[in-house]
């Protein structure tokens, strides 16, 4: 049915609400055909639908929704402008990695490091939305589907970035030849040009040295590490020290690291790395930044809540958010931040202007205090809102 629609570019109504009509749309995915809302409309959908998400002024989403994210209403297609190239000319043969150390204050929204694509693609891929029924559910077969599917209608520099992204797929020793002929496949933009830049996501497995200066090895990718030099490996670690301090603290819980970097491929077949982000994952792989979020991301699953993640993209570190939006509390969504510890004036500002978003309830959690009550209403038959339609206009 979804696949006639899709050919016939028939129109589809969410009837999550009475009060409005809420459009959506059927995209072709590698998992097939699904039905998907329109960009920006996420916050109008009532809480307990699937379609809803958290208002983008909460996170830094709305700093770049419009400047570096521009979404075309037509078709569904999101035109994302990056801050690091995707090409290798004469002129930067060589170009800076590690370019993200303050994101905020070089690109003020206007364009994407790589730690902001990496959070647009985590969050069109919905993979910071969680619901009780998820536990135990979500791996790297999950997450590598939905990164690509969040990827296919995405543009950058000028052509598609669905080509450009490569991530690893779940190793299985009984298709290892296979595994590697679609890699060797997916890799032909870089293969053909050692101009061309790429981007891979993966998990961290390991962090070591080689002989001309570190590689870090992806889960699911042993065979072909990435490769950074001496130069680069100094900025890294100096750069990521949190999140791999975060990373290794969070051992014994089955936390993951994420990583996203841009990269050629070297003449012998092997992949050097420049722009490079790490964002931690908890086992549930909901990203968080230290751990007083780590903490209240535990406490939120323990209690089998349902939340929607928020990501912080280029917004600098000062700038509070809202960490999680909890959607079980009907009839309106909370927006739960961490408690500040800086009590300077502009952090009170910066605090106060978020609490003035609409739509949206606040409260501010520190570790041991309870999160808000959960009221989560009883889910309406899928006709519900259609037949409250029919009977409005039946009565005027």
């Amino acid at each position: 049915m979804l696949a006639r629609a899709h050919a016939s570019h028939s129109p589809a109504l969410c009837l999550c609400r009475s009060d409005r009509e809420l459009p959506l749309y059927v995209t072709r995915r590698q998992s097939g055909f699904v039905l998907a809302r329109w960009p920006g409309s996420g916050a109008q959908h009532d809480i307990s639908c699937d379609h809803y998400d958290a208002p983008d002024d909460l996170t830094g989403l709305g700093q770049v929704q419009g400047n570096a994210v521009k979404d075309d209403p037509e078709t569904g297609d999101v035109y994302l402008k990056l801050a690091f190239p995707l090409k290798r000319g004469a002129a930067r043969s060589a170009p800076a990695a590690i370019t993200n150390d303050t994101p905020a204050l070089k690109h003020n929204g206007r364009k994407l490091s790589m730690r902001g694509l990496l959070h647009i693609l985590w969050s069109k891929a919905e993979l910071t939305h969680w619901y009780p029924r998820m536990a135990g559910k979500r791996n790297w077969f999950i997450v590598r589907r939905e990164l690509l599917a969040s990827a296919e209608n995405c543009f950058a520099k000028g052509a598609a970035l669905g080509p450009r992204m490569f991530v690893p797929e779940t190793f299985r020793l009984d298709d290892r030849t296979g595994i590697v002929g679609r890699r060797y496949s997916a890799l032909a933009p870089a293969r053909h040009s050692s101009d061309t830049l790429m981007i891979v996501v993966g998990e961290v497995k390991t962090i070591g040295q080689s002989r001309y200066g570190e590689t870090i090895g992806l889960k699911h990718l042993a065979d072909w590490p990435l490769y950074m030099d001496t130069d680069t490996a100094k900025r890294f670690h100096r750069r990521f020290a949190a999140e791999e301090d975060l990373w290794r603290s969070s051992a014994e819980d089955d936390g993951h690291l994420i990583l996203a970097a841009s990269f050629s491929l070297r003449q012998s077949g092997s992949a050097e790395m420049f722009d490079i982000a790490l964002m931690p994952v908890t086992r549930e792989w909901l990203p968080y930044e230290n751990t007083t979020e780590r903490e209240l991301l535990r406490v939120a699953v323990t209690e089998r809540r349902s939340f929607v993640k928020g990501m912080r993209v280029d917004l600098e570190a000062s700038r509070p958010i809202a960490n999680i939006t909890l959607t079980d509390t009907a009839p309106q969504a909370v927006a739960v931040h961490l408690a500040a510890d800086d009590e300077t004036e502009a952090a009170e500002v910066a605090y106060a202007t978020l609490l003035a978003t609409a739509g949206v309830d606040h409260c501010s959690w520190r570790p041991g205090m309870p999160l808000p009550e959960s009221r989560t209403p009883e889910r309406r038959p899928a006709n519900a809102a259609a037949t409250d339609r029919r009977r409005s206009a039946t009565s005027a």
